[in-house]
């Protein structure tokens, strides 16, 4: 049985991450467009200036907070601070490297005083 890598769990996790942002963003310019846009496309050839210039401040709030939506979603799924600010890591510890001749023959000494 092949097991997977360790880190098979977390590259999978941005998977999920990625499709449930790109449902609920469908989902919401879906809902705007349906309850929205759609309906105030007719209404704008017959509207006077008043009413055109609210309907453009509504449709730009619109945007804003989509646009809003949209980026605060991105930072928070997606994390692009952990490239920023990467986490505290412990100290380095430096190998220490042995002389390989000189711990043979330490080896070689212990070695002869172990035979009868």
């Amino acid at each position: 049985m092949v097991t997977p890598p360790p880190n098979a769990a977390r590259s999978a996790r941005s998977y999920w991450g990625v499709l449930a942002f790109l449902l609920l963003f469908a989902v919401l310019i879906i809902t705007v467009s349906k309850f929205f846009l759609l309906p105030a496309l007719p209404l704008v050839h017959d509207a006077t200036r008043p009413e055109k210039l609210r309907l453009m401040a509504y449709s730009r709030l619109l945007l804003a907070i989509i646009l809003l939506i949209l980026i605060v979603s991105l930072i928070l799924i997606f994390r692009p601070g952990r490239f920023f600010f990467p986490r505290r890591q412990s100290p380095r510890v430096s190998t220490k490297y042995i002389d390989m001749w000189a711990e043979a023959g330490r080896r070689m000494d212990a070695d002869k005083t172990d035979e009868p």
